[in-house]
């Protein structure tokens, strides 16, 4: 009669554990998603131990002109991102415009654009404007917006957009190294792209 109680006792432990612990599981895997970001499962290799630091601290900060708020500061976010785009090498830049992050990308783009060496802007800035999976925040003075990083590369770092600042006398596309004829496919693909935070 004992094996039979202890084989009982195992059943009736085991049907109550199993439902238990699947709800656990369950359970656990759902909160799991809930919060669960791309940038957790990005691969570092290759990126510099500074750079990797700064990014983190600055994938939440959005991108700044340099001058926010009534007090017409300059926040840390800006010298940040500068920081980031002279000091990481073209190799570092190419891998972090796969980075999960709209601001991330938008200081890899723009860092890329800006290296007087890289070859392939314009394939580059086409490749930009089609990016749209990740919008940026971006702050200048007392006033913020939302927009895709297209949007950020063509108004406020080519300034050849509609809606750009006005631009130096020459163009600032030609700062870059682009072409009259490429700045006129980038505004013809610009044009095309339509977001919901024109």
């Amino acid at each position: 009669m004992r094996k039979n109680n202890s084989n009982i006792n195992k059943t009736n432990l085991f049907t109550v554990i199993l439902p238990l612990l699947t709800i656990v599981v369950i359970g656990s895997l759902f909160a799991v998603s809930l919060y669960f970001e791309k940038s957790w499962i990005y691969d570092w290799h290759g990126i510099q131990s500074d750079i990797k630091d700064s990014i983190k601290i600055a994938k939440n900060e959005g991108i700044s002109s340099g001058v926010i708020g009534y007090g017409a500061r300059k926040p840390a976010q800006f010298d940040r991102r500068h920081w980031i785009m002279k000091n990481a090498s073209e190799s570092e830049l190419l891998k972090l415009t796969k980075y999960p992050n709209g601001t991330i990308k938008a200081i890899a783009y723009e860092g890329l654009i800006r290296k007087q060496d890289f070859k392939n802007k314009t394939e580059l800035i086409l490749k930009a404007i089609n990016d749209q999976e990740y919008p940026i925040h971006y702050q200048s003075g007392c006033i913020g917006q939302e927009m895709y990083i297209g949007q950020y590369l063509v108004d406020f770092v080519l300034l050849i957009g509609e809606n750009s600042p006005p631009p130096p006398p020459k163009g600032s596309a030609y700062k870059f190294g682009i072409s009259k004829k490429d700045t006129e496919r980038i505004i013809a693909e610009y044009k095309k792209t339509t977001t919901p935070f024109q």
